[in-house]
């Protein structure tokens, strides 16, 4: 079960909440459903394009120990 974040269109009111599905979502703030989903910051993730793990550019060195991570990359 996913937790997703949402805004009003109602009462501009932010957030997150577990979702079941079949579930229909509801504002906590004012019962409205008429919702926009977000997009969470932990998916939009790091803006690092050049490395899979965070840690260094993968041409630059094998970040993950073997260098698993960047296997596939460039």
């Amino acid at each position: 079960m996913p937790i997703y974040e949402y805004r009003c269109d109602q009462c501009d009111t932010e957030f997150e909440t577990l979702v079941r599905r079949g579930e229909q979502v509801v504002c906590p703030h004012c019962g409205s459903e008429q919702l926009q989903k977000l997009i969470s910051a932990h998916a939009v993730g790091s803006g690092m394009a050049d490395t899979a793990c965070g840690a260094a550019p993968c041409d630059s060195a094998p970040a993950c120990g073997s260098g698993g991570c960047c296997a596939g990359l460039g």
